[in-house]
């Protein structure tokens, strides 16, 4: 009948009527940028924060400070309202926020987000700010880790259609890989350890003695090494021989080098770990135990973890010590053509980003500076035994630098082979779509080399056309 709405529609726009007003009552909850408190001379910035346990109280006590400080400087008051998010929803919500413009001021990303947020204009370009407190990037930069760092400066194409680098995030909070070795097994072994030349009272300092202590090591059950298979788990690989995925040509396109001849060694060395030499257990294959859980259960000598299982690994026990990732050999290095490193790891933790829509650029800036500041990241990772991201505050934690009032500090062996370790961390690949390259382009293609189903070179440069193709086509755009 005309006149009539079917049953359909009406329960179709019902059910919109409900979702607009349950999206309404969600922003009301989390709370949202440009905001005044009810003293009409307070300004309330909101933070996005994926804070856990004492992490959250932390920031309370220094978001307090930073207001206290702030007001006394510029005769301002400031408040930081702080809004706990579940790290798994922070994304999507942060997409729902743009698309309303009711975004936070500030939010707690982690570090591979700060690139798509870029891309998609959603947050500052902080190096443009009227106070931003150095003279260009690289002058900035001098002040942190430059893993940490690197990862929020990103290279976009500019209005005239030039690629153009900006600093869209500050580090707040840093994470990386290191080499775990249980010390029970090494002495299980010395003797035949010693026969080999080799010392069972450290960890291997290259990937040569690496593989021979793990001859020794792997026996019935046991391995001398176990691993995870993904890009992010690999980058130690691909940093030691300073590959890179990405090169700009003559014409300004960006193009992806994998099947290069650094990027096949570096992944062809993890490769023979398993098929070569036979020391890596298969940790990688789906139903195998995990790295971490072998680890544990003292099947594997050595791993790749990072710091957040320390503490679960020292209260069930375990005799086990951290160090540095091996290095390749300097004739391997010099073989590449490339300098020889110490180390090299991954990157994992946070940053903070300022968005477009915030009335109060200036002061959020302020803000996510004092987070990553020498003074701010002595407290923070003092009392949570975490990383720090700036240069200084590690320089004074790991004793490397005297200063007045830090004489004393006593910090964990472990993390301070962490806070090293850091140092030598390498960002990943500078393209949006990470998720996507990472899960449905690399690890299957890696996985593929693992297993001998093709060679490394094959399955790169398989890879390379699948990013050229459906990434770096639209980067290029």
């Amino acid at each position: 009948m005309k006149g009539v709405t079917p049953w359909y529609f009406r329960r179709k726009d019902m059910f919109m009527r409900i979702l607009l007003l349950c999206m309404a009552v969600f922003f009301c909850f989390l709370g949202c940028g440009n905001q005044k408190s009810e003293s009409s001379d307070e300004i309330v910035l909101t933070a996005w924060l994926t804070y856990k346990g004492p992490e959250n109280e932390k920031f309370e006590e220094l978001a307090a400070k930073f207001s206290k400080e702030y007001e006394k400087k510029h005769n301002k008051k400031v408040k930081i309202l702080s809004k706990q998010v579940p790290f798994d929803d922070l994304v999507t919500n942060i997409k729902m926020s743009c698309q309303s413009k009711r975004t936070p001021d500030i939010a707690r990303v982690d570090v591979q987000k700060v690139l798509e947020l870029a891309y998609h204009q959603a947050v500052v370009k902080l190096d443009t700010l009227k106070n931003f407190d150095a003279k260009n990037i690289e002058e900035k930069a001098s002040q942190y880790m430059p893993g940490p760092f690197n990862v929020n400066v990103v290279e976009i194409k500019n209005k005239k259609g030039e690629f153009e680098k900006h600093l869209y995030g500050l580090p707040e909070q840093a994470s990386c890989l290191a080499l775990f070795w249980n010390k029970k097994m090494f002495r299980a072994v010395a003797n035949e350890l010693r026969a080999a030349g080799l010392d069972p009272e450290r960890a291997p300092k290259t990937w040569d003695e690496l593989v021979e202590y793990s001859k020794v090591l792997t026996r019935d059950q046991y391995y001398g090494f176990a691993m995870n298979n993904s890009l992010w788990w690999s980058m130690p690989f691909f940093g030691l021989h300073k590959a890179h995925f990405i090169q700009v040509t003559a014409d300004g396109k960006k193009v992806c080098t994998l099947g290069d001849d650094l990027s096949c060694a570096a992944f062809q060395l993890k490769v023979d770990l398993y098929l070569k030499h036979k020391i890596e257990a298969g940790a990688w294959r789906s139903g195998a135990i995990g790295p971490d859980v072998g680890f544990l259960n003292e099947k594997y000598a050595m791993i790749f973890m990072g710091p957040w299982n320390v503490q679960k690994f020292q209260e069930k026990n375990l005799d086990f010590d951290v160090a540095l990732i091996p290095s390749i050999s300097k004739e391997r290095a010099q073989s590449l053509g490339i300098d020889h490193v110490e180390s090299a790891t991954n990157v994992g933790g946070n940053s903070m980003v300022v968005f477009q829509e915030s009335a109060y650029k200036e002061i959020a800036y302020d803000f996510i500076n004092y987070m990553s500041s020498w003074e701010t990241q002595i407290e923070w990772c003092k009392a949570l035994k975490q990383i720090p991201v700036n240069r200084k505050a590690a320089n004074i934690l790991m004793g490397k630098e005297k200063h007045p009032g830090y004489e004393n500090i006593q910090i964990d062996p472990i993390i301070k082979v962490f806070m090293e370790q850091i140092q030598y961390a390498v960002a990943p690949p500078p393209v949006p779509m990470y998720s996507y390259i990472e899960s449905d382009v690399l690890n299957p293609e890696m996985e593929l080399a693992l297993k001998g189903v093709k060679t490394v070179k094959k399955a790169f440069e398989d890879a390379a056309k699948k990013i050229n193709d459906n990434v770096l086509s639209l980067v290029n755009e």
